[in-house]
């Protein structure tokens, strides 16, 4: 069950716009959703969305005490394998031609294309809420326990 929180609207306003523009300005890209997720949509993997989380809870001065790194990402160990590298560039020898194939014939023409090699362990990622949530509670917290509702006068 999701914890209501009141939340005065000008503070919520104020954290929606600081953390924002911290990430747009992290990832050099406008962030048009709570849902935009670290990894998967600003391609922040390993060492990358380490370091983002590091200036995150500096420059805020974020407690991150209960923040369990390996629940929403993969280590640059696990990304950076060299197993998978190779794997996947041997994958892309393959994809690319079969994908031009497909966009030759204006995608008339559907091909399975192999997919490529990626960490077994399961992360959840993080989006744009979850930091939202953590800036404006001050700690880490898990964005989908908690709700905010306005306060009103």
């Amino acid at each position: 069950m999701k914890q209501e929180k009141e939340i005065e609207f000008a503070k919520l306003r104020f954290a929606y716009s600081t953390v924002k523009k911290f990430l747009e300005k992290e990832a050099r890209e406008d962030i048009d959703s709570l849902k935009v997720k670290i990894a998967e949509d600003l391609s922040f993997y390993g060492d990358d969305n380490y370091d983002l989380l590091i200036r995150f809870v500096e420059k805020f001065e974020l407690d991150y005490s209960n923040f369990k790194y390996d629940e929403h990402f993969h280590s640059e160990a696990e990304v950076a394998n060299p197993a998978f590298i190779l794997i996947n560039l041997l994958k892309l020898s393959v994809w690319i031609p079969l994908k031009t194939i497909e966009l030759l014939s204006f995608n008339n023409i559907k091909i399975n294309k192999p997919s490529f090699s990626s960490p077994e362990r399961k992360v959840t990622d993080m989006t744009f809420k979850d930091l939202l949530t953590w800036y404006i509670e001050g700690e880490y917290a898990n964005s989908k326990e908690i709700k905010y509702k306005i306060k009103t006068a």
